[in-house]
């Protein structure tokens, strides 16, 4: 195993040499998860071989890999040795890509819209978002691999390293069916900056998973100022209350938080000044609401950078 992992390392970087781009610093991911294509029904979210997964739900769970990780010291020095190092660590379980992990599984799968992908109809799912951005808010609580002792950590882009190898898995909305490779090893996104491609855990000599395709590019302004915001809200639905969670890329943004009705009414409009650089957190008590579906968006400088259909029940 180990001498055909350092052959397909070779490979890969040998390939990298013609193929790499120059990192700018802000990477736009997005991924496209098609159901049909997946092979192996036991990890195909109930999809696989020409049939459509049919959850209104389905979350990614993503782990980075940065930079090597000698004992408990984070070394993001040599450019050439975390790279080598993050394509070593593809292996199907208990891996160090899951180096940043951002989402939560088995038995702590949790409908809270960390992960969750949009879903486009006939069993396709996708989900974007500014790598350096999404990966800054890697729970520190999670382990690495699902029986390794090492706990996850943000990436601190300011300490160096570059996204090169990131771990795919996806669940259902309680984590009862899941979405992985042919033999239901994990997946593993190679090449990020470069030519990137998704390998199966399983055969990580074989071809490119079929079932997911990737869109990676230099993140525009459009973009950045639409997914840098990693915006989540929960519980959704919600009885007393809606919690907001949001980056804020920029000292001094004008914050405006806007409620809609059906009919387009907004039945709730906050503003306030975000001095600083940071998460925020914010509650939406929705007491005096009606039962229903409400459309919520989060503008930013007047630029709207987040929109989401909520409900509220009682």
């Amino acid at each position: 195993m180990k001498k055909t992992l350092l052959i397909f390392v070779s490979l890969l970087l040998s390939a990298m040499l013609f193929s790499q781009t120059p990192w700018t610093g802000r990477t736009y991911c997005k991924l496209i998860l098609d159901t049909k294509l997946m092979e192996n029904p036991s990890c195909s979210l109930g999809g696989g071989g020409g049939i459509a997964a049919t959850w209104d739900k389905v979350y990614a769970h993503l782990g980075l890999c940065t930079c090597d990780l000698p004992g408990d010291v984070r070394d993001c020095s040599s450019e050439t040795e975390n790279q080598n190092f993050c394509f070593s660590q593809i292996t199907p379980f208990q891996s160090l890509v899951w180096q940043h992990v951002v989402g939560n599984w088995g038995d702590i799968a949790e409908d809270d819209g960390v992960g969750l992908m949009t879903a486009q109809g006939n069993g396709v799912y996708s989900i974007e978002f500014i790598i350096e951005d999404y990966f800054s808010s890697a729970d520190v609580s999670t382990q690495l691999g699902e029986t390794s002792a090492v706990p996850s950590m943000p990436w601190n882009v300011n300490l160096g390293g570059k996204p090169y190898t990131m771990g795919m898995v996806f669940r259902n909305i309680d984590g009862s069916s899941s979405g992985r490779d042919k033999l239901c090893k994990d997946l593993f996104l190679v090449d990020i900056l470069g030519n990137p491609k998704v390998q199966q855990g399983s055969e990580i000599l074989g071809p490119e998973f079929p079932a997911i395709t990737v869109d990676i590019h230099e993140a525009g302004i459009d973009e950045i100022m639409t997914l840098s915001d990693n915006t989540t809200i929960y519980p959704n639905p919600a009885n007393n209350e809606f919690n907001l969670s949001f980056k804020i890329i920029k000292n001094n943004t004008d914050v405006q938080i806007r409620i809609f009705d059906t009919l387009g009414k907004i039945v709730l409009h906050e503003v306030y000044n975000a001095q600083n650089i940071g998460w925020y957190n914010h509650q939406i008590k929705t007491t005096g609401f009606e039962q229903g579906i409400y459309m919520l968006q989060i503008s930013l400088d007047n630029y709207i950078s987040h929109t989401e259909r909520v409900q509220v029940i009682k």
